[in-house]
C-alpha cells in the first residue's frame, strides 16, 4: 500500500468505498445535473461577459430572420422573452450565474455523499422557478415554461431522494 492510499484510508477517504456507496444511479443523476447546470452556467456567464450590446445584436439577427419559415416563426415567438431579458440584463445574468453555481455546488456535495447537497438542490430548484417568474413573469408563455421546469425539478428531487439513504452527512 502506498503512502497516499494509507492517508486516504486513515482519514476515511477510501475512494472505492465512496464509489460503491454512491452507486451508478446517483452517479448518473449527478452527471445529468452537472451537464444541465454547467451548460447553463457557461451560457449565462459568457453572455453576461460579452455584454448587453452583443445580446441586443443577437436579438436583431433573430428579428431579421433566416428565410426558413418554421425557424423564423419559432424565433419570433422567442423575441419578447429575449427583450425582457435585455431590459433586465445585469440582474438576470448575475442571478442566474449565481443560481447555476449553487446548483453545481449542490450536485458536487451530493456526489461526495453530503446531505447538505440535497437540501441545497431543493433550494436551487425553488430559486430557479422564482428567478424565472420574477424576470419573465409578464409573458403568457412563461406559465407553461414554469410548469415544465417545476415538473422536471420535482422529478430530479424525487430521484435524488431515492438515493437519500446513501447520502451520509
Amino acid at each position: 500500500m502506498n503512502t497516499m492510499q494509507s492517508i486516504d484510508n486513515e482519514f476515511g477517504n477510501d475512494s472505492q468505498t465512496i464509489k460503491e456507496e454512491r452507486g451508478t444511479f446517483l452517479l448518473v443523476l449527478c452527471i445529468l445535473s452537472w451537464i444541465f447546470s454547467g451548460i447553463n452556467f457557461i451560457n449565462v456567464f459568457f453572455t453576461f461577459i460579452s455584454g448587453e450590446s452583443k445580446f441586443a445584436e443577437k436579438i436583431d439577427v433573430l428579428i431579421e430572420g433566416t428565410g426558413v419559415s418554421f425557424i423564423d416563426n419559432a424565433m419570433v415567438e422567442a423575441v419578447p422573452q429575449l427583450e425582457l431579458i435585455l431590459e433586465n440584463f445585469a440582474g438576470y445574468h448575475i442571478s442566474n450565474t449565481l443560481l447555476f453555481m449553487i446548483g453545481i455546488l449542490a450536485v458536487i456535495l451530493m456526489f461526495k455523499l453530503k446531505r447538505i447537497g440535497f437540501y441545497m438542490y431543493i433550494f436551487y430548484s425553488i430559486l430557479a422557478l422564482f428567478i424565472q417568474n420574477y424576470f419573465l413573469g409578464e409573458l403568457p408563455t412563461n406559465s407553461g415554461t414554469l410548469y415544465l421546469s417545476g415538473f422536471i425539478s420535482v422529478i430530479f428531487i424525487i430521484l435524488f431522494a431515492l438515493n437519500f439513504k446513501k447520502i451520509n452527512q
